[in-house]
């Protein structure tokens, strides 16, 4: 028992080490950060297009700088019971946790690799040996970042 809450404690503390800060976000008008209004405008009468032409559901999360541009669901996060369609459909919000199953991967390493190369800390112009001494397909073989993506 004192075992456990000894390296408990431990694991607590060192994990702490590694926190890292991320910025507060906060809302913004998309002209205050830079962006055109008129094309989310038009990108939102695409989208609702999409819910329109059979597409269940849609979530939209724009940020710059550390502002909130657009946040914003369409469609919906239950529409069927199976194979009935229901009498009450359960809109989609902001909220709405979807199960991604291995798209997460993809998704995860595309945030992460946006976030690197937005640092400074990678150019996926650089050959990928760069970051990875071993990797390569066949002798020679010149692998940027981007080619990759």
């Amino acid at each position: 028992m004192k075992f456990t809450l000894v390296a408990t404690v431990l694991l607590t503390f060192s994990l702490s080490a590694f926190a890292v800060e991320y910025p507060v976000l906060t809302t913004a008008s998309p002209d205050q950060v830079g962006f055109d209004s008129q094309k989310l405008h038009r990108l939102d009468g695409w989208i609702q297009n999409q819910i329109d032409a059979g597409y269940p559901s849609i979530n939209l999360l724009v940020i710059k700088d550390n502002h909130i541009v657009l946040q914003k669901a369409w469609g919906y996060a239950k529409k069927y019971d199976g194979s009935t369609l229901l009498a009450h459909p359960i809109r989609a919000t902001t909220n709405t946790m979807y199960d991604l199953a291995s798209n997460t991967k993809m998704y995860a390493t595309n945030f992460a690799l946006q976030k690197l190369v937005y640092e400074g800390k990678i150019d996926v112009n650089d050959l990928v040996s760069k970051y990875i001494p071993g990797f390569k397909d066949m002798p020679g073989d010149k692998i940027k970042g981007k080619d990759k993506l």
